[in-house]
């Protein structure tokens, strides 16, 4: 007997003309065919809409997780989010597809402001990197202890929390 098992994931981040950004995750596979899409407001970066849609599932208690979505409307991206999605998400009552699916399009938009600072630039010094990202940092708070750029020992902290 021959399986096959194919999985597609895709998640976006699309800034919006109002300043929000508008994050689309997608995951298809042979087992599982879901979707969630999240608007998140800068500079607090609060999930300020929330929207789930699972077609197909092999695991029942899944099949009702669309309307848990709702309860990570106010959470914001920052400092102790994993914990938190996975108390309104998780547990015997949750489903963990869609505790992924909120905790991976945070990870996106995390990356959609830090991927420029992350990429090797050649024209760029170091120093010039470094004040790029200060600024980024700046005009989003919240990005502190986020990722590796902005942890509290990167070169990019320093000096930031006098």
């Amino acid at each position: 007997m021959i399986l096959d098992f194919i999985r597609n994931k895709i998640v976006e981040v699309e800034p919006l003309s109002n300043g929000t950004l508008a994050v689309f995750w997608r995951l298809k596979d042979s087992l599982v065919d879901a979707e969630v899409e999240l608007n998140i407001k800068p500079p607090d970066l609060e999930i300020t809409e929330a929207k789930a849609r699972l077609r197909y599932y092999a695991h029942k208690e899944c099949l009702t997780s669309p309307g848990l979505i709702d309860k990570v409307k106010g959470v914001r991206v920052g400092p102790g989010l994993r914990k938190i999605v996975r108390g309104l998400l998780g547990g015997s009552e949750g489903c963990e597809v869609m505790t992924n699916a909120v905790l991976e399009s945070c990870n996106a938009v995390i990356l959609h402001f830090t991927r420029y600072t992350l990429q090797p630039a050649d024209d760029f010094d170091d120093h010039t990197k470094i004040e790029s990202a200060k600024a980024t940092l700046k005009t989003n708070p919240r990005m502190a202890g986020s990722c590796v750029v902005f942890a509290d020992d990167s070169p990019v902290m320093q000096g930031q929390k006098e």
